[in-house]
């Protein structure tokens, strides 16, 4: 799955953002996330409560309720002098991350299928499957990279278990910062796979669900690690600066 760049919230330092249903430690959640997922808050940098409430218009509580949500996801970190902090991703953190997909999305396709099994309707699903068909047919990535998100969320809805929602919430969140930073290679035969999880989640085909669920992790693990791992190497060189990276070299 691949996340598209996030659009920046249209505002003027200063002025109040216009963001109906958002609560205001929501909005400064979101708007901090966003920033760190598409590169504009770098790793190490320090994010200021005051800079953050200057730009947004709204006072710092909301943006320090915030704050404990984001480094529980792990978007930063709060350090001793310095406050908060871009976290940096590690080899070893990716390999977590898919090490825990491994086992979470699975069971949310695998509990997906025996819900449908029951009468659920998959029919969501189906949408968003035909959205990225047209992706495929006009080579447009980003789209393909939306619907391709929306379409793991989608089952993650149809599992109907909201102690796993919950779970997954922060994972999906370093999901879409790593497939920001290492978009994944071979996006169409990554829908492929798509169609296939839908047609035996649609079913109600649950073991055969959960094992091409398990395929489609470990597909995207083959082909991302040696990427994340080519900027590893590229940040050991003299020309290579920390800015520029969004990933650093486990201890």
């Amino acid at each position: 799955m691949s996340i598209p760049k996030q659009e920046p919230l249209p505002t003027a330092a200063g002025e109040p953002v216009d963001t109906p249903g958002l609560s205001l430690d929501q909005l400064a959640y979101e708007w901090v996330r966003d920033r760190i997922i598409d590169g504009t808050y770098k790793p190490g940098a320090r994010i200021r409560e005051r800079t953050v409430a200057e730009e947004l218009g709204i006072s710092r509580i909301p943006i320090r309720e915030a704050f404990p949500r984001l480094e529980s996801e792990g978007f930063i970190r709060s350090l001793p002098r310095r406050g908060a902090v871009v976290a940096s991703l590690t080899a070893r953190d990716v390999n977590e991350l898919y090490d825990v997909r491994g086992s979470l999305e699975v069971l949310a396709t695998r509990l997906a299928a025996e819900q449908c099994s029951l009468g659920a309707s998959a029919e969501t699903l189906r949408e968003i499957l035909e959205e990225a068909e047209t992706a495929v047919a006009a080579n447009d990535g980003a789209l393909l990279s939306a619907t391709n998100s929306r379409f793991h969320a989608e089952i993650l809805t149809l599992s109907d278990n909201q102690l796993l929602q919950d779970l997954m919430a922060p994972i999906l969140g370093r999901v879409n910062r790593l497939f920001y930073i290492v978009p994944e290679s071979n996006q169409v035969n990554f829908h492929h796979e798509h169609a296939e999880l839908y047609r035996a989640i649609s079913s109600g085909q649950a073991d055969l669900a959960a094992a091409l669920a398990f395929a489609h992790v470990e597909h995207s693990r083959r082909d991302t690690l040696p990427i994340v791992q080519s900027l590893l190497d590229e940040a050991q060189t003299p020309q290579a600066t920390g800015a520029r990276l969004m990933v650093r070299r486990t201890p």
